[in-house]
């Protein structure tokens, strides 16, 4: 069952669709609403649905309006169908699929998973007038027909989904038959994976300025400390022939008596 073709032109999704409980198949005269969630303000939003008799009917028609939720109370085969949530201008959101059965069913999410993601089967059964239904049973489980585990309280735990996930899932009682037949899907996960940034150089480059600077300053000192050798060496030379006088030359000189 496919939506009408007016929500098939409109790209941008502006709304959300969840549902709760958050499955995609419910027994007999459960409870479920429909929510939609739209960033801002809500006004021009409702939920509408396509159903086996009828097409794009809003919630006033079938449920209960509570602001931007669509709540069914006492769900019926009839209600089986694919439901949205549509503005005014034509704009659409996800659309979620739900079955009304009776008898075995295999409770599953009602949206797409990520990769990465949990989830848990739950094989119920439950008689059409019962209060409550029961998971206390053998049951077997399979994915596109192959058989993939036999679980002994009903239910059947997928960690860390993947891609190789995804697929048909239906459970078998073992003695009141089989569920209808789910649809899992696992979208990629498009994140990107953060890379630190390197390390820094612990002992980044000296500018060329500065290189230069020290260099010659480097010299400049040097020479200045050659120039005050020189100059020291040159002083020490000289020194005999000024003011400093042998001890025999000394003797020699006597005062007048």
């Amino acid at each position: 069952m496919k939506i009408p073709p007016v929500c098939l032109m409109i790209t941008a999704a502006a709304a959300t669709l969840s549902i709760h409980p958050s499955r995609s198949v419910f027994f007999y005269y459960e409870t479920v609403t429909l929510s939609c969630a739209v960033p801002g303000n809500f006004t021009g939003w409702t939920v509408k649905r396509n159903t086996s008799t009828r097409s794009s009917l809003s919630c006033e028609t079938w449920g209960q309006l509570h602001g931007s939720s669509c709540t069914i109370k006492g769900v019926y085969p009839s209600d089986s169908g694919v439901y949205w949530c549509e503005s005014d201008s034509g704009e659409c959101s996800n659309t979620i699929n739900i079955r009304v059965a009776t008898g075995v069913i295999l409770q599953g999410p009602a949206v797409p998973l990520t990769e990465g993601d949990s989830v848990t089967l739950n094989c119920s059964y439950k008689e059409k007038y019962a209060k409550e239904s029961t998971s206390n049973f053998n049951a077997v489980f399979y994915r596109n027909g192959a058989f993939i585990g036999n679980k002994s309280e009903g239910r059947l735990s997928l960690i860390h989904v993947s891609k190789e996930n995804e697929g048909i899932y239906k459970c078998v009682h073992p003695t009141k038959g089989q569920s209808p037949e789910i649809w899992l899907e696992v979208r990629e996960n498009n994140i990107p994976v953060a890379t630190p940034d390197p390390d820094p150089d612990p002992t980044p480059p000296i500018a060329l300025p500065k290189l230069l600077s020290t260099i010659l300053l480097f010299i400049l000192y040097t020479c200045i400390f050659i120039l005050a050798v020189y100059t020291y060496r040159k002083w020490a030379q000289a020194a005999p022939l000024g003011g400093y006088l042998e001890p025999e030359q000394a003797n020699d000189i006597r005062p007048n008596t």
